[in-house]
């Protein structure tokens, strides 16, 4: 019994004397034999980690996945940039929410405009029309918009027609001269019951949306796209 327990005293000491050496290298910043490192080293890419360049080792492979899978969190207040080469264009917005918008609609921190909606009625649509582009804002309205607004825009989806929710006006009824601007307006901040859509499409989604609703509404989008020329004099950017 006293020669196995020696034994057993023998081989630990010999693993750990073993992993001391193995872990003594020339390179001073290394930290040596490292035990079970995902524990403790994410395996899964990260933001604000340059994968591309490890202890001074560069990773060509890394850096494409960032380059090309990975996307770092935008400073606040910027405006994306989409690039001229393809075929897109900056899409600033300057009207800011309708006034106690953070208390109705929990839009809270974002600049409230008391004339914006009046205002968004002189906004033109900057996406090109096509009939490309009408498609896509079809699939849009039938992901995002049919289950209150109805296949034909009449406010008769599935969620009013269980009776717990008001029924939205419908498009080609007293929303049939809405114009462009204000269509986008609602779906950016919201509009009465209906939530702001700003987080689930971003501008370019949903002005090409704006572009179906005009056709529900029985105009055509290629032709309807004059703004309303409407003048407002009260406004105030700072809410």
């Amino acid at each position: 019994m006293i020669m196995k327990v020696k034994n057993i005293k023998n081989i630990g000491l010999a693993v750990l004397v073993g992993g001391t050496l193995l872990s003594c290298k020339s390179d001073e910043n290394s930290p040596g034999m490292e035990y079970m490192p995902d524990m403790y080293r994410s395996a899964a890419v990260e933001g604000y980690w340059d994968y591309a360049e490890v202890r001074g080792k560069y990773d060509e492979d890394a850096e494409m996945l960032i380059r090309d899978k990975f996307s770092f969190v935008p400073p606040a207040g910027t405006i994306p940039y989409a690039g001229t080469d393809a075929g897109k264009e900056d899409m600033p917005y300057e009207h800011g929410a309708p006034v106690n918008a953070d208390k109705t609609h929990g839009l809270y921190g974002m600049r409230q405009d008391t004339a914006g909606y009046a205002n968004a009625a002189n906004d033109k649509n900057p996406i090109p029309y096509s009939d490309e582009v009408l498609k896509e804002g079809k699939v849009l309205f039938e992901s995002f918009c049919i289950h209150c607004h109805g296949e034909k825009g009449a406010g008769d989806g599935p969620v009013p027609s269980t009776g717990k929710y008001p029924p939205p006006p419908a498009y080609n009824g007293p929303l049939k001269d809405l114009p462009a601007g204000q269509i986008f307006y609602s779906i950016t901040y919201g509009k009465n019951a209906m939530g702001s859509h700003a987080s689930q499409l971003n501008k370019e989604e949903r002005w090409k949306l704006v572009y179906y609703v005009q056709k529900l509404q029985g105009k055509d989008p290629g032709t309807a796209n004059e703004p309303a020329n409407q003048e407002v004099n009260e406004v105030n950017p700072e809410g």
